[in-house]
């Protein structure tokens, strides 16, 4: 899988400064460390709250959780 700009706005233009779709990745090592790869540079992105809640639980399953629950 390529990561990085998708060349593509889901949701429209933010504002001024987005520059659209982005695909990431997360992943962990034999280290212990959580790695996420943006693909290029990034200042800022923005999720919905059921994708930012996604991303919160893969970090945390990356990190070694064995249980995660998110109750709203």
């Amino acid at each position: 899988m390529k990561f990085g700009a998708t060349g593509t706005f889901p949701r429209g233009k933010l504002n001024a400064h987005d520059e659209g779709g982005l695909t990431m990745g997360v992943a962990h090592d034999d280290k212990g460390l959580v790695h996420v790869n943006f693909g290029k540079k990034i200042r800022w992105f923005a999720l919905p709250s059921a994708d930012a809640i996604d991303l919160a639980k893969l970090i945390l399953t990356h990190a070694g959780a064995k249980k995660v629950e998110i109750e709203l």
